[in-house]
């Protein structure tokens, strides 16, 4: 299994501009590209997502092992590896 998600950059200042950028330009520009309701809907959905360790707690209670997490571009994005052995 592999999950790509958004990420919350750990370094302050692209944590700053990650956030003016995924909240505030993302909607604009994707709303006068495509659905605005989408793209408005994009940002708030990401405020769903639980802590770091909570949704990896998640994938190993789902019977996932060797969950390994790998930070993207600077950390805006994250990459969530993890096998399941079939049963």
């Amino acid at each position: 299994m592999a999950l790509l998600e958004v990420a919350e950059p750990p370094n302050p200042l692209m944590r700053l501009g990650h956030s003016i950028y995924f909240n505030r330009m993302v909607p604009v520009v994707g709303g006068l590209l495509s659905d605005r309701d989408a793209y408005a809907y994009l940002p708030r959905s990401v405020a769903y997502l639980p802590p770091t360790d909570e949704l990896l707690g998640m994938v190993h209670g789902a019977g996932f092992t060797r969950i390994t997490r790998t930070m993207l571009t600077g950390g805006i994005a994250q990459l969530i590896s993890a096998m399941r052995n079939p049963r």
